[in-house]
């Protein structure tokens, strides 16, 4: 059954369906995106393209970033946020590897079942693959090295707008066969008031909210009791935006909401102010994708002449990702 049709039936049996919701089903549902089988998805040749899939470099970088705070590790644990193609996690393999650091497990924490089945052919039984970060078991004798690429940014989102003092739900419905977005009375909206107490909401202003997101993150909270080291890379924003921020990218072009509904990646930007206050205590660092790059990139690529690996890095500082280059962040915080 298509994403459509999935959809539809819903929308006839509830009269709509959520934006977080559609997203869901659009990405994880069994036909959605990211398990559609015989279908490259992040790739040159797929739908889009990462910096891990770029070059080695980024990978060697956020190896950096670990190593400057914890330059001999004994057991290093690594463990991916949504791994994909299993690319950043082998160029982390290969980076720790070649400075002698023994990697004592190796964890993926993926919910395609698309990917989960590359992943086990690319590693054989070398790794734990999981859906969830509550089933992460550190050894107390083990550094856990957590780190992750635009994995935030794929989970759905429920999108409200503010008007007149509360939160309205939208929602997709369909009218005379056209599809619309229609505003709905929520039962969140005292707690969202609450939630986002600090902010000045405005008519009109868009509140992304993500449950998804924060389940996630008390998952991974819950797990931080020994020695470890956190480092997340995604598209977002510092402070809330009060806009929509979701993006439609299909075969490497943006597509309009409604255009098509196979074969589409939706994402959000990513709340980094919502991360870096469920870990104030570790007192977090933000910082551009560009920055981290600059800061530690090893030094052996940073004096080269060569073309290839140039280009690979200004294409990995976010020059040429469509003026997205400045909204790509860095996340980074550890407990020793």
């Amino acid at each position: 059954m298509s994403i459509q049709t999935k959809v539809d039936q819903i929308i006839k049996n509830l009269g709509s369906i959520s934006i977080q919701d559609f997203i869901e089903i659009s990405n994880f549902d069994s036909e959605g995106f990211y398990n559609a089988e015989n279908d490259d998805k992040i790739s040159i040749k797929g739908h889009f393209i990462t910096s891990p899939e770029i070059t080695p470099l980024f990978g060697y970088t956020v190896c950096n970033q670990f190593l400057e705070k914890f330059p001999n590790p004994k057991k290093v644990h690594l463990l991916e946020l949504g791994p994909g193609n299993g690319t950043l996690t082998q160029d982390v393999i290969n980076f720790l590897r070649s400075h002698h650091i023994s990697i004592s497990q190796i964890t993926l924490i993926e919910k395609s079942i698309y990917f989960q089945k590359k992943l086990a052919a690319k590693f054989s039984n070398k790794v734990n693959i999981y859906e969830s970060p509550s089933q992460i078991d550190q050894k107390n004798d083990e550094i856990l090295f957590i780190y992750s690429n635009e994995f935030f940014d794929a989970i759905g989102s429920k999108q409200f707008i503010y008007k007149k003092g509360a939160f309205y739900e939208i929602a997709i419905t369909k009218d005379q066969n056209l599809y619309k977005l229609i505003y709905q009375h929520s039962l969140l909206s005292d707690f969202l008031k609450e939630y986002y107490c600090s902010y000045d909401f405005k008519d009109g202003d868009i509140l992304e909210h993500s449950n998804l997101i924060i389940n996630i993150l008390e998952e991974i909270k819950i797990n931080l009791n020994g020695s470890f080291f956190f480092s997340a890379t995604d598209y977002g924003y510092k402070k809330i935006s009060k806009k929509n921020s979701l993006r439609l990218i299909s075969n490497h072009e943006k597509v309009n909401f409604f255009e098509q509904f196979e074969n589409v990646d939706y994402s959000f930007g990513v709340n980094f102010e919502l991360i870096n206050s469920f870990f104030i205590n570790f007192k977090p660092i933000i910082s551009t994708q560009k920055d981290l790059i600059n800061n530690f990139l090893p030094k052996q690529f940073q004096n080269t002449n060569n073309e290839e690996t140039l280009k690979a890095i200004e294409l990995i500082k976010g020059k040429k990702f469509d003026d997205m280059g400045g909204s790509f962040y860095n996340i980074s915080f550890y407990k020793k």
